[in-house]
């Protein structure tokens, strides 16, 4: 089952600006735009910590950072 929940946001007002027009050539609405950026941020901090895991059992298999 989905779960909704509110959040509010302060942004400077430049950069909502820039967002709605982003959204305006989109054809989406602001909040939208809003949900898709924060998804994908979501995902490439997944990513991000894939890839440092990964890193991490890398080096620990090669002994160090480099590798050697």
């Amino acid at each position: 089952m989905k779960k909704n929940s509110q959040i509010h946001l302060f942004l400077e007002t430049e950069l909502k600006e820039k967002l709605e027009k982003e959204a305006q050539g989109q054809n989406i609405s602001f909040s939208e735009l809003c949900r898709q950026r924060l998804r994908d941020n979501d995902r490439l901090s997944k990513i991000e910590y894939v890839l440092e895991q990964i890193q991490i059992i890398l080096n620990k298999s090669y002994g160090g950072k480099n590798g050697r």
